[in-house]
């Protein structure tokens, strides 16, 4: 079996994120060649001495303490340049992962060597990986996640777009395109970069439907809402002056639809299945949390909401 490596990178946050992190990380990751490579970039409240601790007593702990904080792109390049393993992951540190959840997301790369990214499921990311939950809590929302990840085995589909809270990849592919691009604000942007990169390679991304991750969201980096916005759109307006490449990313209701509509498909090609009724549940319910602005967007929305659920009930009722 190759060696894994999972690169997390910490800025503060010990007790609330970076200790539970790691904890998921060690105790629910039975890989049997593995490695966690964490970077911190100058945390200043005990973090860097935590994580000494960490590697003096598991063997799998490797850190690097930077002198600066180097941001998302160049904290996870510092991890990813000393990672020895073939099969990488890089991994926030405001997530919590659940049993069994590293051999389900390296499946596709290992199985098909036109994939280049794989990212799981989550209850807190800005594209279609994101399922509905309803628990307020960490604990509750981990165990909708087991529940999704349950019914969803062997699921996946391709996607334009994979959240970097959690994303694995393979050297091969790392030292095709490159390592992360650094000239970005801290945090933001850097994932759909590099999955345009990573396309323009030739490679596929996929998201493992079997596998849940639980993501807190902007737990290493504590910008406010405002803030996080004028990053993100100083970032894409860089890119974008500097590459020619326009940096638009669809609504997230449009590709809710479209994996409804492509559950409903296989309900209909192949018969009832309770994993499809569980999994079109799932997504309507999130899909009524993402009404557009917009008046003439929101009767559009309406009105495909209203197909989708009577396309729904036809196909219930002739069960």
């Amino acid at each position: 079996m190759s060696k894994s490596s999972i690169v997390v990178v910490t800025y503060n946050g010990l007790e609330e994120t970076t200790a539970p992190c790691l904890e998921s990380v060690l105790g629910n990751t039975g890989w049997p060649d593995l490695e966690v490579v964490v970077v911190d970039n100058h945390s200043s409240d005990g973090t860097p001495g935590y994580l000494q601790e960490l590697a003096a007593r598991d063997p799998r702990v490797r850190c690097v303490l930077n002198g600066e904080n180097r941001g998302f792109a160049g904290g996870n390049n510092d991890g990813l340049r000393i990672a020895t393993g073939n099969l990488l992951v890089l991994l926030n540190s405001d997530t919590i992962v659940t049993e069994g959840w590293l051999e389900r997301l390296l499946a596709p790369l290992k199985e098909d060597p036109s994939i280049g990214l794989a990212g799981p499921v989550s209850n807190s990311v800005g594209n279609e990986q994101k399922i509905f939950c309803r628990g307020t809590s960490p604990g509750d929302i981990l165990e909708e996640g087991r529940r999704w990840a349950a019914m969803s085995r062997g699921d996946r589909f391709e996607t334009e777009r994979l959240g970097f809270f959690c994303v694995a990849t393979r050297r091969d592919v790392i030292e095709r395109v490159g390592p992360l691009d650094e000239g970005f604000g801290p945090g933001f942007y850097e994932d759909d970069d590099y999955c345009l990169r990573v396309r323009k390679e030739g490679y596929r991304l996929v998201c493992a439907e079997d596998v849940f991750v639980y993501h807190k969201g902007s737990g290493s980096f504590g910008k406010a809402p405002g803030e996080t916005k004028e990053v993100r759109k100083s970032n894409v307006k860089g890119k974008e002056a500097n590459s020619g490449v326009s940096y638009r990313a669809r609504h997230l209701s449009d590709r809710q639809f479209e994996l409804v509509e492509d559950c409903m498909d296989r309900w209909e090609r192949d018969g009832p299945d309770d994993r499809l009724r569980f999994k079109i549940g799932n997504r309507l319910l999130l899909l009524k949390e993402l009404k557009p602005r917009g008046l003439l967007k929101r009767l559009m929305f309406a009105r495909r909401l209203s197909r989708l659920s009577g396309r729904l009930g036809v196909a219930a009722g002739s069960v």
